[in-house]
């Protein structure tokens, strides 16, 4: 005595003989990695566009940076100069006086 199978377990079967298992979990494993893959993929995309617009940034403000370097130095040989000056001129002293000038040594390596 043979039982007939409805027509739904048939398929279902055949889907599981046929490929090996069950086709109800492929697909929504597939859905999961593209969707990691494009995630994935965007970030890094977004990490590309940060880096190029922080290299650009930087590249924008390299003779800001050089002026500013430019300009410490000769503020530094000025006041330099002006400490100089103070131990023989009473203006200087006075300059010194009043603004609280005073040398300290070179600052710490960054």
């Amino acid at each position: 005595m043979s039982e007939e199978l409805p027509s739904e377990y048939e398929t279902e079967v055949e889907t599981e003989s046929r490929y090996g298992f069950k086709m109800d979990a492929f697909i929504p494993l597939v859905l999961l990695s593209l969707s990691i893959i494009v995630l994935l993929g965007w970030q890094v995309s977004v990490s590309s566009t940060q880096r190029s617009q922080f290299e650009n940034a930087i590249t924008r403000q390299q003779p800001a940076v050089t002026q500013a370097q430019q300009v410490v130095a000769s503020v530094s040989k000025l006041v330099t100069d002006l400490l100089t000056a103070a131990q023989t001129d009473d203006t200087a002293k006075a300059i010194v006086a009043k603004y609280k000038i005073q040398q300290t040594g070179p600052p710490p390596a960054p």
